[in-house]
């Protein structure tokens, strides 16, 4: 169970598969093998042997586990995406790192909702309509 999430959201005038497709680009990109089920993307990133080899107070901060998942819900003309990123650090204490992992999770939430935004803007006007 998660110590913390964050949440970010956002919404497209782009088609519900557009949206998934993004979402699950973005993932991969960060390092995660996204899992598609219909309108949610999930994925995990970071490493729980490094970081916990390491520390989590002096490995990077991209090394820290965290589970991604980005939903896609029909709002009519437009999809609303909401992007949620927790912890996954399991058992064990946070005990110099709490800061830096919360800023973590909190970046990785914008940096998510930043690049689908980017992908969607991108696309062919045709492509991105519902």
């Amino acid at each position: 169970m998660p110590r913390f999430y964050y949440q970010d959201q956002a919404s497209y005038p782009a088609d519900s598969a557009a949206c998934v497709e993004a979402a699950r680009r973005v993932l991969a990109d960060m390092g995660a093998k996204p899992v598609v089920a219909g309108q949610r993307v999930t994925g995990k990133a970071g490493t729980q042997l490094g970081m916990r080899l390491v520390g989590g107070a002096f490995c990077p901060a991209r090394w820290l586990p965290i589970e991604m998942v980005v939903d896609v819900v029909d709002g009519g003309a437009s999809r609303q995406v909401v992007v949620n990123v927790a912890d996954r650090l399991g058992v064990g204490m946070m005990l110099g790192m709490e800061q830096k992992y919360r800023r973590h999770c909190q970046e990785s939430a914008t940096v998510i909702r930043d690049r689908v935004t980017a992908i969607l803007a991108s696309a062919p006007a045709g492509a991105a309509q519902g």
